[in-house]
C-alpha cells in the first residue's frame, strides 16, 4: 500500500517569503518551483467515526482535478509521520467510497451506515509553492502552504507550514533541510496535521493544559530504544501544552510545559551513563536554556494562584494588594511573552530537529553494550540509585536549610521520573507506591520552597521609582508562616513512608 513520510515544520508567517532564496533550496532544487491553489474539504460522520478510527478522508480541487485521499495514521515515529494513504482522481467533487480499494478501510466506512452519514467538517484553503529538492541521497518535496482552515461552523485558523515529503531515498535527509531551513528561517516541529487542527477546530476546542500519556516500555526493548521512547514521550508532552503555555491561556499549560522539559532533562540523567558525552552534554545545556525561558512564567503563576489570590479573597479592598497585584499582571505578561517566545524560537526548533536526527541515526551507539542490553538490568540500576541518592541526601533533614530542602526536591523530582519512566517494566502496584511517596515529598518541600520564591518575587516586584508599601511583605510572609509551620510537621512523617519502600527493583 501507498506510504506517506513526511516531517511538518510550522513557520512564522513573516519568515515564509524567505524560504525560496534560502542557500539549501538554491542548491538542491531540482527544476522550476510551481505555485497552486488548492481547497480540500474534509468528510465525517456526525459522531466523527473516521477520526476515531485514525482516519481521514479529503477530497482536494487543485488545477480542476478532484483528487480524494484516505490517510491512516502510522506507529509513532516521532517529528516524522509515518502514514498510509490512498488517492484516486474523482469526476466530481463528492467522495466516493467505491473508489477505495483497501478491504479494511471499507469495512470502516461500512460501519453503523457511515457511507451514508458523511457529511463536510472543514475546508483548507491554501496557496502551496512546490519545490523538489534532490541530492544523491534522496528526492524530497518541499512544500510551503500558506492559508487557513475554515469549519462549516464559521471558525478559523491560519496555516503556514512547510512538508518536506520524502519521494525516495533516505528519511535521514528531511532532517539536513529542515535544519538548513532552521538556520535562516524561525522554523519548529508541527506536531499536527491539518486534519488535526480542523477536527479542533470543529470541536471548538481551546488550547488546555495535557498531562504526560502514560508510557509503557515493552520488556524486551533494549536501553536506546527504552532512551529513544522516552524522550518522544516527554517531547508530546511538552509539544501538546505548547498553545496552552502562551499569553492568555491557561497557566496550567505553563506548569505542565514545564513539567515536560524536566522530565526530558531528568531523562538525560537517568540515561547519563550510557549516552555518549558530547550528545548529552548539548542536550542538557539546551533544555535547562528552555526551561528557564518558562521559569518566571511559572514562578509568577504560583505567586499569583496561592498567595495572592487568596489574601485578595481576604481582604479585597486593601490598596497594598491591589498595587501588587497591578504589579504582578504586568509581570506575567512579559513573562509569557517570553515563555512564547522561546516554544516558537529558532533555538527551539533546532533543539527538536537535532534530537530526532540524532534518534533516526543508524550511527548511533545503539549497536554497542549497555546500550543494546535489555532495558530491565537498567531501569533495576536505575531506581535503586535514584533512590539511594534521595535517602542520602536527606539523612540528616532536620539540620537542613532552604538551599539544601530545595535540592532534596530536586532528587526527589528526578527520582520520581525514573520510577515513572520504567514503571511498566515492574508489577504495577508497587511503583506506583514508590512514585506517590515521592509526590508527597516532592509536594511539601515544594510549599517550603515558594516561600523563598515569594521573597524573591517581592524583591523583583519591589525594584523601580515607586517601592512596594511596607505592609506587602508581612502579608505575604506572614501567609506563608502559618504553612510552612504545617509542612515541616508533615515532613517526618512522608519522609517516613519513603523510607519504608518496597524494593521491588532488585
Amino acid at each position: 500500500m501507498p506510504e506517506e513520510t513526511e516531517l511538518k515544520l510550522s513557520v512564522r508567517p513573516e519568515h515564509a517569503a524567505r524560504i525560496k532564496n534560502l542557500p539549501i533550496v538554491r542548491k538542491l532544487k531540482s527544476g522550476r518551483a510551481y505555485t497552486k491553489r488548492m481547497v480540500g474539504t474534509y468528510y465525517d460522520t456526525p459522531d466523527l467515526l473516521l477520526n476515531r478510527r485514525d482516519l481521514s478522508l479529503r477530497v482536494r480541487d487543485v488545477d480542476r482535478r478532484h483528487i480524494q485521499t484516505v490517510k491512516r495514521m502510522g506507529p509513532d515515529a516521532g517529528a516524522v509521520f509515518v502514514r498510509d494513504e490512498w488517492e484516486q482522481e474523482l469526476r466530481g467533487r463528492a467522495p466516493s467510497l467505491g473508489a477505495i480499494d483497501d478491504e479494511d478501510i471499507r469495512r470502516v466506512f461500512a460501519e453503523a451506515g457511515a457511507a451514508k452519514s458523511l457529511r463536510p467538517l472543514f475546508r483548507t484553503d491554501v496557496r502551496r509553492t512546490v519545490w523538489t529538492l534532490r541530492d544523491k541521497n534522496a528526492e524530497i518535496e518541499l512544500a510551503l502552504d500558506v492559508g487557513e482552515i475554515l469549519s462549516e461552523k464559521g471558525g478559523s485558523a491560519p496555516i503556514c507550514e512547510a512538508e518536506l515529503e520524502l519521494k525516495s531515498g533516505d528519511p535521514r535527509s528531511l532532517f539536513e533541510v529542515a535544519l538548513a531551513l532552521n538556520e535562516r528561517v524561525d522554523c519548529t516541529v508541527g506536531s499536527l496535521s491539518k486534519s488535526a487542527r480542523g477536527y479542533a477546530l470543529c470541536r471548538d476546542e481551546t488550547p488546555a493544559a495535557v498531562k504526560a500519556a502514560r508510557l509503557i516500555l515493552p520488556r524486551n526493548v533494549t536501553v536506546w530504544q527504552a532512551f529513544i521512547a522516552i524522550c518522544r514521550n516527554c517531547l508530546a508532552h511538552l509539544e501538546a501544552n505548547g498553545p496552552a503555555a502562551r499569553p492568555g491561556f491557561d497557566p496550567e499549560g505553563i506548569h505542565q510545559a514545564r513539567v515536560a522539559i524536566r522530565r526530558l532533562r531528568a531523562a538525560f540523567k537517568v540515561f547519563k551513563p550510557v549516552l555518549p558525552d558530547d550528545k548529552r552534554v548539548r542536550f542538557a545545556k539546551e533544555l535547562r536554556w528552555l526551561q528557564k525561558q518558562l521559569g518566571d512564567a511559572r514562578d509568577l503563576d504560583v505567586f499569583n494562584s496561592g498567595v495572592l489570590t487568596p489574601l485578595l479573597a481576604r481582604q479585597p479592598d486593601e490598596a497594598a494588594l491591589q498595587d501588587l497585584q497591578a504589579r504582578l499582571e504586568h509581570a506575567r505578561k512579559d513573562a509569557y511573552g517570553k515563555a512564547g517566545d522561546a516554544l516558537l524560537s529558532r533555538r527551539y526548533g533546532r533543539i527538536r530537529l537535532e534530537l530526532e536526527r540524532w534518534f533516526a541515526d543508524p550511527g548511533a551507539p545503539a549497536a554497542e553494550p549497555p546500550l543494546s542490553r535489555n532495558i530491565r538490568w537498567f531501569a533495576k540500576r536505575s531506581i535503586r540509585k535514584a533512590q539511594e541518592k534521595v535517602m542520602a541526601f536527606g539523612a540528616d533533614m532536620a539540620a537542613m536549610k532552604d538551599a539544601d530542602l530545595h535540592q532534596l526536591r530536586i532528587l526527589g523530582k528526578q527520582a520520581r521520573y525514573c520510577v515513572e519512566f520504567f514503571a511498566s517494566l515492574f508489577p504495577e502496584r508497587a511503583p506506583r507506591r514508590h512514585a506517590k511517596a515521592l509526590t508527597a515529598l516532592q509536594d511539601c518541600l515544594g510549599i517550603l520552597n515558594d516561600g523563598v520564591v515569594a521573597r524573591a518575587i517581592l524583591d523583583r516586584l519591589d525594584s523601580g521609582t515607586k517601592p512596594l508599601d511596607r505592609r506587602v511583605a508581612p502579608f505575604v510572609l506572614g501567609w506563608f508562616a502559618a504553612r510552612i509551620h504545617d509542612e515541616h510537621a508533615r515532613l517526618a512523617q512522608i519522609w517516613s513512608k519513603l523510607t519504608g519502600v518496597e524494593a521491588y527493583w532488585t
